[in-house]
């Protein structure tokens, strides 16, 4: 595109299959106090991922609690003994299934209690808004804060071996879930200054079923935008003497907002058969592609030129060497 113009215009695309979701196991400690709060231990802790958010609604789906009602602690190993870390692309897809398992074995363990309690049948109560109620009459009911101090004295859960809404569960996967994705980007190369300016970007990942559609758009953001780093900026330098001249934010090359264009992410929902929430990883997956989707666009949009990209970062100084190196006439001329 404009191939005779000074400043080519290049498209890139670069598609990848990601292992996610792997083991070997991920649990969850599930409890609901008299108070009423749930408290949700895991074996993983948040770097950021917004695991509070996304285990936190694993959990109150299943005990029909709002969202806020769950307090998520990770990687308190006084409570959880095991925990296999936050790595991978494998918090949902691991320890979600751990959460929904455990949560709706506390659920069982309250529709007991609360069968009880209403004198009907476990199968006939209904956990949702906070309370216990009995199906078709939503006035006949029991909060959960009551149910937690009436299971301390159920005769039904001590016959199970203790009482309290309390649990622990663990899931294993057989293997990893694959995750798949494609990213497009166009951009345009000064020719006379290697500049390059992103115009375009466009990502279409698979992450399964999602959690939270906000915080996987959110999550495939961040790692473009590392991606673009990577691409255009970050390296690291060293000296004649071989000490690092980029060891701080003042020199080392992150993106700024100016260079980040707006940014087109769509999540595709093919439900994984390897976890009984059908969920994907997506926390690396935006990093994949970037950096092969922009020497891709830069190089088309120098095809005509003979400039082949061959390491990154492509800085200005970088494409233009290159721009140099392609007009060089070769030894054998």
């Amino acid at each position: 595109m404009r191939r005779d113009s000074t400043r080519p215009i290049g498209i890139g695309l670069s598609a990848y299959l990601e292992g996610t979701g792997i083991g070997p196991f991920e649990g969850a400690d599930v409890k609901i106090d008299p108070s009423g709060t749930i408290y949700l231990q895991i074996g993983v802790s948040s770097q950021g991922q917004s695991h509070e958010t996304t285990l936190a609604q694993v959990c109150a789906a299943e005990l029909g609690v709002d969202i806020e009602r769950v307090v998520v602690v990770g990687g308190d190993t006084a409570v959880l003994g095991y925990g296999n870390g936050t790595i991978a692309s494998r918090v949902a897809a691991v320890a979600g299934p751990a959460v929904a398992r455990t949560a709706r074995e506390v659920a069982r363990r309250a529709r007991l209690v609360a069968g009880e309690l209403l004198e009907c049948a476990p199968t006939d109560v209904v956990l949702a808004a906070g309370r216990a109620h009995v199906v078709g009459v939503a006035g006949r009911g029991v909060a959960l804060g009551d149910l937690a101090r009436a299971s301390l004295r159920s005769p039904t859960l001590l016959r199970e071996g203790a009482p309290g809404l309390h649990a622990c569960a663990f899931f294993r996967p057989e293997t990893v879930t694959w995750a798949f994705g494609a990213h497009a980007c166009a951009l345009e190369v000064d020719v006379e200054t290697g500049a390059l300016r992103l115009l375009r970007y466009a990502a279409v990942h698979d992450c399964g079923r999602p959690l939270n559609p906000m915080i996987v758009e959110g999550q495939l953001h961040g790692g473009i935008v590392q991606g673009i780093g990577a691409a255009l900026a970050e390296e690291l330098v060293y000296d004649g003497e071989g000490q690092l001249v980029t060891g701080s934010l003042m020199e080392y090359g992150v993106p700024k907002a100016a260079e980040v264009p707006p940014l087109d992410v769509i999540a595709l929902d093919f439900p994984s058969t390897r976890n009984e929430m059908g969920v994907k990883g997506v926390g690396e997956s935006g990093i994949i592609s970037p950096v092969p989707a922009i020497a891709n666009a830069v190089e088309d949009a120098l095809a005509d030129r003979g400039v082949e990209v061959a390491r990154v970062p492509l800085t200005a100084a970088s494409v233009w060497e290159a721009l140099r190196r392609a007009q060089r006439p070769s030894a054998s001329r």
